[in-house]
C-alpha cells in the first residue's frame, strides 16, 4: 500500500509538477548543509580507495531486482579502484540532509582510463508512485553538472548506476563533487529517502604506446 510521508500527515495537492533543471544540481543552495545522523551526530563515512591489480571490469545495471539481460563482454583491467560511500542507511534524509561530498579522482599516470561507473543504492523513492502529488525527486550531480534523479516507487530498494567516465576525464582537480539534492522540489518536510552506499569503480589499462617509427605497409598490387 503506497503511503506518503509530509508534516504533521498531511498531504498538499497541486495541479502543476515542478520543473527541474537539468543543470547544476546545488542551485537550490540546500546543500550546503552535510547530513547529520540525528541519533549520533556523525557525518557521512568515505570509504579508502581500494586498489586492485587484474580482473574485469564492472557490468553496468539498472537495479539488482531485473532480471538478467545481455550484457557486452568485460574488458580486461590491468588496474581497477573501487570507492564506497556509506551514506547511513538506518536514517530517512529529509530536502535539508542532502549529501555533499566529493570522490577522489582515480587519475593514474601511464594508464588510461576504460570505464567508470557509479552506483547508488536507495529505498523508497516516490517517484513513479505518486503521480497525482508533487513527486519526489532526488537529484544526483557527479562533476560540476547533473547526471539524473533516482527512480523507484514506493517502499522499493533499488540500486541505480551510471557512466561517469567522460565526467572524471573531464575533471582537473584531484576530486570530484558528488552530491545528491534530497526531495529537490520542496523546502520543507514533504519526501524523505534512505540512502545506502554509493560506489564508485573504474577500470584501467595499460598506456598502449604505437612503435616507433611507425610501420609503413606498402599497398598490394596485382
Amino acid at each position: 500500500m503506497t503511503t506518503f510521508r509530509s508534516i504533521l500527515g498531511s498531504i498538499v495537492c497541486i495541479s502543476l509538477l515542478p520543473i527541474v533543471s537539468t543543470g547544476i544540481a546545488n542551485a537550490g543552495g540546500d546543500v550546503a548543509k552535510p547530513f547529520k545522523d540525528s541519533t549520533n551526530n556523525s557525518a557521512v563515512k568515505r570509504g579508502a580507495m581500494t586498489l586492485q591489480y587484474g580482473g574485469t571490469e564492472q557490468n553496468l545495471t539498472t537495479s539488482s531486482s531485473l532480471l538478467p539481460i545481455l550484457l557486452p563482454p568485460k574488458k580486461y583491467c590491468a588496474l581497477s579502484t573501487k570507492q564506497v560511500m556509506d551514506l547511513d542507511p538506518k536514517n530517512y534524509r529529509w530536502h535539508n540532509e542532502d549529501v555533499n561530498d566529493t570522490f577522489v579522482d582515480p587519475d593514474f599516470g601511464g594508464l588510461t582510463l576504460q570505464s567508470a561507473t557509479l552506483c547508488i543504492t536507495y529505498k523508497d523513492v516516490d517517484l513513479t508512485s505518486a503521480f497525482a502529488y508533487t513527486p519526489e525527486l532526488d537529484v544526483v550531480q557527479f562533476g560540476n553538472t547533473t547526471i539524473g534523479v533516482l527512480p523507484g516507487n514506493n517502499g522499493e530498494t533499488l540500486t541505480k548506476c551510471w557512466n561517469v567516465k567522460s565526467r572524471l576525464q573531464k575533471n582537473t582537480h584531484t576530486n570530484i563533487p558528488f552530491i545528491v539534492n534530497v526531495d529537490a522540489a520542496h523546502d520543507t518536510n514533504y519526501w524523505a529517502v534512505y540512502l545506502h552506499r554509493a560506489v564508485l569503480s573504474t577500470c584501467h589499462a595499460n598506456l598502449t604506446i604505437p612503435p616507433w617509427p611507425p610501420i609503413i605497409i606498402p599497398p598490394y598490387r596485382y
